[in-house]
């Protein structure tokens, strides 16, 4: 019997390899990171507005780290801030319409073409309907499951 730890080695760093191939395909093609078309994708599909404090969590990025990802996003014009006049301490990140078309437009089929490549070009029907039971049995098991982390077709 194989020890689990080659399970979670392998499981990690074929993770870590397919995410890396697609973050230079990101930048090389769609002039932005992984994690900013993350966010524009994540906006996207939520109506074009969120709270900071929700996009972290659909991230997984920490409060600071979110901060400086939507000061990035504001900078290039994708993204504004809102606060609403009755609760400062409330920051709602929303898409402008060229973040709109960053989005749709150039990195969504940069994504798409790069996952197909780099991820489902390289595994079976079978496994990726293994990989898709095994993650959801995972994020189930530590409390993590959530639909608004999938696209909204996903469930």
């Amino acid at each position: 019997m194989t020890e689990p730890i080659y399970s979670w080695l392998y499981a990690q760093q074929g993770v870590d390899a397919v995410t890396a191939a697609i973050g230079r395909r990101m930048e090389a093609e769609a002039g932005c990171s992984l994690l900013e078309h993350a966010a524009l994708f994540r906006l996207h599909h939520s109506g074009g507005r969120l709270r900071m404090s929700e996009l972290a969590e659909l991230l997984e990025v920490s409060p600071s780290g979110m901060t400086r990802l939507v000061e990035r996003l504001v900078a290039r014009g994708w993204v504004t801030r809102e606060q609403p006049a009755d609760n400062r301490r409330l920051v709602i990140a929303v898409l402008t319409p060229e973040g709109e078309e960053m989005c749709l437009g150039t990195t969504a089929p940069v994504y798409r073409a790069s996952l197909a490549e780099e991820f489902t070009g390289l595994l079976n029907d079978r496994d990726l309907a293994d990989l898709r039971r095994i993650g959801r049995k995972l994020l189930e098991g530590h409390g993590r499951w959530d639909v608004r982390r999938f696209a909204p077709s996903e469930e």
